[in-house]
């Protein structure tokens, strides 16, 4: 793998789980709420945190698969980017957030594995060449961990900087 390649993987590495410079990145974000508030619409975009968690493994998950690695199922139909989860209990609530872990894990391995001389390659599921699939895929999780802390949620509601 190109350095250049590892140094940005490593970005996205950083910003689903690692310390972001942009903020909590997405897992830690995730895991300061419990499922009942990660399940509440009444926010300002009237999406739920869950359904933002769900919305990042579907992505993971098609970018995996189109690696060629195995990946978790996804549990809702095909069509759907954001759904919301049938089940809100915690147990449900921490199952999703491991499914989003390992769609993570699963894309990672596939993307330390990919070539540099194939970043060109259009990736099948999006019609986009690969380097710019993993360029917006580094920003997919800052963005949706930012979206997440900016929903008026009572766990992010805290007192900024002095």
């Amino acid at each position: 793998m190109a350095e250049g390649l590892a140094i940005i993987l490593d970005v996205l590495e950083t910003e689903f789980r690692g310390k972001s410079w942009n903020g909590l990145s997405l897992a830690p974000t995730l895991g300061k709420l419990g499922a009942a508030e990660a399940a509440r619409t009444d926010t300002f975009e009237g999406y739920s945190a869950w359904s933002v968690a769900l919305h990042c493994t579907k992505c993971k998950i098609l970018a995996a698969r189109d690696l060629g690695v195995a990946a978790p199922e996804w549990a809702f139909p095909a069509e759907t980017w954001f759904p919301e989860p049938g089940d809100k209990g915690q147990p449900a609530w921490d199952r999703d957030r491991a499914t989003l872990a390992d769609a993570h894990d699963a894309m990672m391995a596939g993307l330390r594995a990919f070539p540099a001389s194939s970043l060109g390659d259009e990736m099948p599921t999006w019609k986009s060449p690969w380097e710019t699939v993993i360029a917006w895929l580094v920003t997919h999780d800052s963005f949706h961990g930012a979206q997440v802390r900016s929903m008026g949620l009572p766990t992010f509601r805290t007192k900024r900087h002095d």
